[in-house]
């Protein structure tokens, strides 16, 4: 049971979130640099008065975001490290979704209270929107690869369908641990042209190969052993979700997995905590998805041809479903 003050604290720490994606959206940390600066040397690079950029930037030495030494204001190692844009580990995707989180939470008492707006909806992709997101999910994505990839690779995987996989993280993951597998990686072409700036032309791009296209519309020609379904059956409804996995099912050898990474619910719907929270996420930034249960998931692959599922937690509420094709 959430207590009164606990209940205080969560709603108070909307007050750090604030600050941290505000400093984000002035690129604070980037202003900021390598070196110690003063309030006046940043409200000039803002083009800001110095009296709130100064509050600011004692804010986060507050937090811990930031150093003061002096009178003077720095990154901290890890400030500099992820959030300056001069830093080769610079975290775009994540501070681009960082930032658009902000505004899209802000919509949620407007969601509940009149449904999803399908108009938000409509129109083609945005290949920047798509750049960014694919960085993010790459980034992401580091938390989860190598359980996933232990989980997949524990039996020979042969040539792998990475379904919708944007970076091809987990793919290139699942390459590693099984070094005679294969993949194929299918998304938009911005996802495409992502996940070869990742891969880079390393002896692991070469077992790659790439089709670009929407995968509602490409016809999967050629046989599988493995598809990896990953965080998309949260973006559609049931019959969407349907029409992929008979799909799917045509695209596998006899004997071959598909593989569902997602934030799966229990049968309750209130737990795990990330995977109930989560589907609040999903009811402002789709148009016609959700999250699912195990329960659910498994009855949609049943009544598609699918048997003999085995579960295994990623981490984080994320969690693994593996079908078999007879």
């Amino acid at each position: 049971m959430l207590k009164f003050e606990q209940f205080i604290e969560m709603t108070d720490k909307l007050e750090e979130a604030n600050i941290l994606i505000s400093a984000l959206e002035l690129r604070m940390f980037t202003h900021l640099g390598k070196k110690f600066s003063s309030a006046s040397d940043i409200a000039r690079k803002l083009k800001a008065p110095k009296e709130g950029v100064e509050a600011i930037l004692n804010a986060l030495v507050a937090i811990g975001a930031a150093r003061k030494q002096k009178g003077q204001f720095a990154n901290t190692s890890e400030t500099y490290k992820y959030f300056c844009e001069s830093s080769p580990h610079y975290k775009k995707g994540t501070v681009f979704l960082r930032k658009e989180n902000r505004s899209e939470w802000e919509n949620l008492i407007n969601v509940v209270k009149n449904g999803r707006d399908l108009e938000e909806f409509e129109g083609g992709d945005d290949p920047e929107f798509r750049d960014l997101f694919t960085y993010a999910m790459h980034e992401r994505s580091l938390a989860y690869a190598k359980p996933l990839a232990e989980a997949v690779a524990r039996n020979p995987v042969g040539h792998i369908a990475d379904l919708g996989g944007g970076p091809g993280s987990y793919s290139a993951e699942i390459l590693r641990k099984d070094k005679k597998a294969r993949a194929t990686l299918i998304d938009r072409p911005a996802a495409i042209k992502v996940a070869k700036e990742i891969l880079g032309k390393g002896a692991l791009s070469k077992r790659f190969s790439f089709i670009e296209g929407d995968f509602f519309e490409i016809d999967l020609e050629e046989k599988y052993d493995s598809v990896l379904f990953s965080n998309i059956l949260h973006i559609y409804n049931e019959s969407e979700n349907k029409g992929l996995f008979k799909k799917i099912h045509k695209a596998l050898n006899p004997g071959g997995r598909l593989l569902i990474v997602d934030l799966f619910l229990n049968d309750d719907q209130t737990s795990p905590y990330n995977a109930a929270l989560f589907s609040l996420t999903m009811l402002m930034y789709t148009k016609t998805g959700r999250t699912y249960t195990f329960s659910e998931t498994e009855a949609m692959l049943k009544k598609t041809g699918f048997g003999k599922f085995k579960r295994f937690k990623i981490g984080k509420g994320s969690s693994l479903i593996e079908a078999i094709k007879p």
